[in-house]
């Protein structure tokens, strides 16, 4: 597939001329995004024009590594080069070549991550992001982001390990690696030896798509990290997981676990998100919240449902890495939200604040409106919809509490061209549910404005301000339990997920 190999490649080269011409690493960079783009644009036609396919990298039919397009691939392809051209223009070489280089590599994997429906191959790749960003983590070379570092090195060598097993399990019992074909081998009621296996390897990548139980690496990474690489974790990297939960979701039905670990990460994210006191580690706990609304669309089990969780990994991911770089450009990651008074901040921070939470919590026009709707549709009115809005409200009432603390101070400092980027990236984010316009028909767009999606998504933000502004001092007083995230927490939380997993899958 030619898309893929073009924007591969232009990564491929970017990233190691930055190492060579280190004086022109951003210039090189960006032709490493234009060639991404290019790639982007003839995967977009391959999809308009022949819709779904899967295709077999080389020449060896089943025995090639098996690559599929579809709506997930080009919507996850969309955020990658979006997020590499905002990232981009924001760092504006203020960072070191070796930094360049592995910022392309981590697009590199990401691009080649939309295309891949080949089990081993997901392997390969999921290891190789698993370095960079590990790499990326600890670049500053600042002790707590080396301690967030390793926890994700040991988490993630732990799950890969269990992803290996079930692969191994699996391949026996199918004899294909693809995807597509291991699915033609397997019967309709899977025999144990399948369960284990896919249990197995969901696992390995629920730790590494920010699902709760599994992912306790994600608050300390996220929070941690430089302003871009936190944007670029939570936006892309944890969305790679969830992308393969996607493609493996096709091979039987995993409904009932996948519905009740959305359960738990949302409604667990979004209430450690409310008691949290530092923007950064905020919105890494929102991050995980959002996570649990992807998996409740998979779990539905249906097209509806895939391609909500689709969009949602595109417009949660454009809105939080927003977030990020916005906090980051204010420099107020680590501040106490309880106990500050005024904080000052640069315009471009407070555009960049508004436009994501306006995004996060679906307030229409902005594009996280448009997934939350398709969600709801998904789930229509059911016990389901009701926790749907309570991770709504409860993801309201984090967000007034963050921009409660943050918006009301005075602007810091004259408009500066270095705050451009940051105030384009909010226009975009605001206008960007026009994307659907490309995959959705238009008479179900104007659904989605309905009165009742409107009303209830004004009605949750009301809900919460005022909320917020009855209980203020108590939430103030209730301390993050931060304890389960530690790492002896974390690889028992670990454990207990695959367990959990087991028992609703038998």
């Amino acid at each position: 597939m030619i898309s893929l190999l073009v924007g591969l490649s232009a990564y491929l080269v970017s990233g190691t001329m930055t190492l060579i011409f280190r004086k022109w690493r951003f210039w090189i960079s960006l032709s490493g995004w234009a060639g991404a783009l290019v790639g982007l644009i003839f995967t977009s036609i391959t999809y308009r024009n022949s819709g779904s396919t899967i295709g077999s990298l080389g020449p060896w039919g089943q025995l090639g590594i098996e690559i599929k397009i579809d709506q997930t691939t080009v919507l996850f392809l969309i955020l990658a080069v979006a997020l590499n051209l905002f990232t981009l223009l924001y760092l504006k070489g203020k960072k070191p070549a070796t930094f360049y280089s592995l910022y392309n590599l981590l697009f590199a994997t990401s691009f080649s991550w939309a295309f891949t429906n080949d089990l081993f191959n997901l392997y390969v790749i999921i290891e190789l992001m698993s370095l960079i960003s590990i790499l990326l983590i600890g670049y500053d070379r600042k002790t707590y982001q080396i301690y967030a570092g390793i926890k994700y090195l040991l988490l993630s060598s732990l799950s890969m390990s269990l992803y290996l097993i079930g692969l191994a399990i699996l391949y026996k019992t199918a004899g294909h690696l693809g995807i597509s074909s291991v699915k033609a081998h397997l019967g309709a009621e899977p025999e144990f030896a399948v369960t284990l296996a896919l249990t197995l390897m969901i696992t390995g990548l629920a730790v590494k798509g920010g699902v709760l139980l599994f992912s306790m690496w994600l608050p300390d990474a996220h929070s941690y990290s430089s302003t871009v690489v936190s944007a670029l974790l939570s936006g892309m990297a944890i969305k790679c997981g969830l992308i393969d939960i996607i493609r493996l979701s096709v091979l039987t039905d995993m409904s009932e676990a996948l519905l009740v670990l959305g359960l738990i990460t949302g409604i667990g994210g979004t209430i450690f998100a409310v008691i949290e006191k530092f923007p950064k580690r905020l919105l890494a706990y929102s991050t995980i919240s959002q996570v649990g609304y992807i998996l409740l669309g998979i779990s539905m089990g249906t097209d509806l449902g895939i391609t909500a969780a689709s969009f949602h990994i595109l417009f949660h991911g454009l809105s939080k890495s927003l977030l990020f770089v916005a906090v980051g450009h204010g420099k107020v990651g680590r501040i106490d939200l309880h106990q500050v008074n005024k904080v000052s901040l640069p315009i471009a921070s407070k555009l960049g604040l508004l436009a994501g939470s306006l995004s996060i919590l679906a307030i229409p026009p902005l594009d996280g409106y448009f997934s939350k709707c398709l969600l709801l549709d998904t789930v229509g009115h059911s016990w389901t919809w009701i926790v749907v809005l309570f991770i709504g409200l409860g993801t309201a009432l984090s967000f007034v509490k963050l921009n409660w603390a943050l918006l009301p101070g005075p602007t810091k400092g004259k408009f500066r061209l270095d705050d451009l980027s940051l105030i384009v990236y909010a226009l975009i984010v605001s206008v960007g549910g026009g994307i659907t316009l490309f995959f959705l028909s238009r008479t179900y767009i104007r659904h989605l404005f309905c009165l009742e999606y409107i009303e209830e998504s004004i009605a949750i933000l009301l809900i919460a301000i005022l909320l917020y502004w009855l209980f203020k001092k108590p939430i103030s007083k209730i301390r993050s339990p931060d304890f389960v995230f530690d790492l002896d927490s974390s690889l028992i939380s670990l454990f207990t997920g695959f367990l959990l997993v087991i028992f609703l899958w038998l």
